[in-house]
């Protein structure tokens, strides 16, 4: 290597960072909702490994019932739309003010949201119920016992071998979890959907299976000294938690 070249190497250089001219101006996701979609994916993971044994007939009923059930939703949304525009127009003939009709807007949706999803929450909260009322105490005790005593035999002689990665298997759903959804729903998962908020690449690319996973191993990094990587968000221009530093990602609104 000439001297030049070793001169070079040891310049600070961040010509790699690229930043995508569409992601200019986006906006930015806010601290609240980044911490309750983070809090409210943690809860479907526990209540997922709590009720792992009713986990097969729900995914069963979802996926019978999923086609004609996005067909409502999407007709409901069209409708909801189409209302909305409609009373905003008729506020417009009457002179009402922009400021006004856009918080009536925003009220509106959140109301007629609300009126839309309401009954389908309540509905898969009996449908739950009426599940957990035919599984006794005992056998699904028992379910879950055997379930935990055969996945501790599987990882005994990883967890033997070394704490560190007996660690990582037990939170192993959680990468699952994040990984899987961050990649196959580009920068979403089930919360991060919910508050309508998404994971982008500084360069504009796709997150690829690996992306994910090392932004999720991040969060590792991130909550390091009592996480203080998720509250750099608070100094940072670009509200970049140490995760999406290390990804080279941000959170927008979607």
């Amino acid at each position: 290597m000439s001297s030049e070249q070793l001169h070079k190497k040891q310049q600070f250089d961040f010509s790699h960072i690229v930043v995508a001219e569409k992601l200019q101006g986006s906006k930015l996701a806010s601290f609240p909702r980044r911490a309750i979609a983070y809090g409210l994916d943690w809860l479907i993971i526990i209540l997922c490994s709590e009720y792992f044994v009713l986990l097969f007939p729900l995914m069963f009923v979802f996926l019978f019932f999923k086609k004609r059930f996005r067909t409502t939703l999407v007709r409901n949304r069209r409708l909801l739309k189409k209302n909305i525009a409609i009373a905003d127009r008729k506020l417009e003939e009457i002179a009402i003010e922009e400021k006004v009709r856009n918080q009536f807007r925003r009220h509106m949706t959140v109301y007629l949201y609300v009126i839309i999803y309401a009954p389908v929450i309540i509905a898969a909260i009996i449908l739950f119920s009426f599940m957990l009322s035919f599984i006794s105490e005992d056998t699904y005790q028992a379910a879950k016992a055997s379930l935990i005593n055969n996945l501790t035999w599987l990882t005994r002689p990883l967890s033997d071998m070394n704490d560190a990665l007996g660690l990582v298997v037990s939170f192993f759903g959680a990468f699952v979890y994040f990984t899987f959804f961050t990649w196959r729903w580009q920068g979403q998962t089930p919360a991060k959907r919910f508050l309508k908020i998404r994971v982008v690449k500084l360069n504009g690319n796709e997150i690829s299976l690996w992306g994910s996973l090392e932004r999720v191993m991040g969060y590792t990094a991130s909550a390091s000294l009592i996480g203080l990587g998720f509250f750099q968000y608070f100094w940072d221009r670009n509200r970049q938690t140490t995760h999406d530093k290390i990804t080279e990602t941000i959170v927008v609104d979607n």
